[in-house]
């Protein structure tokens, strides 16, 4: 369901994809959002796909992958980044985005704390009791500023 303020795009969707549903429940790392999504559009309308989608999708999967050891990224993520690359050779290598990605990730410069809080808000609820649990990176340095 959409929150009021996006009702107006609810005709729109045409699909949602969850994925906790995507998830076997085997020990294999959890696909990122952005890797199902690629994985759907290859399947059911590849054309939609241009150079520039591929960069930001890519580049969302690398950031979810960036914290991980190169040999644990799952099969999934690995797989449609392989297509990705092979469809457009003429994307930056993985290093040179896991690099900036780094980067910018401890740079709080223009951000506000909510924003970077609600970057990663994840909410769980049971009805009743309501808990929100937001990561947030950062040097000590910067953690003695806020």
């Amino acid at each position: 369901l959409l929150d009021s303020e996006d009702k107006s795009l609810e005709s729109a969707v045409v699909k949602v994809i969850n994925p906790d549903e995507q998830c076997d429940g085997s020990l294999e790392l959890q696909a990122s959002s952005s890797s199902l999504v690629v994985k759907e559009i290859l399947q059911e309308a590849p054309e939609l796909i241009t150079q520039q989608l591929a960069y930001l999708l890519r580049g969302s999967i690398l950031f979810k992958c960036m914290s991980l050891e190169a040999d644990r990224i799952a099969e999934q993520q690995e797989k449609v980044l392989s297509i990705l690359e092979e469809k457009f050779p003429d994307l930056p290598p993985r290093e040179e985005i896991i690099s900036v990605l780094q980067e910018t990730q401890f740079n709080p410069q223009g951000v506000s704390i909510e924003e970077v809080m609600l970057k990663d808000l994840k909410e769980i609820s049971d009805g009743e009791i309501k808990v929100a649990i937001s990561t947030v990176f950062m040097t000590l340095e910067v953690r003695g500023n806020l």
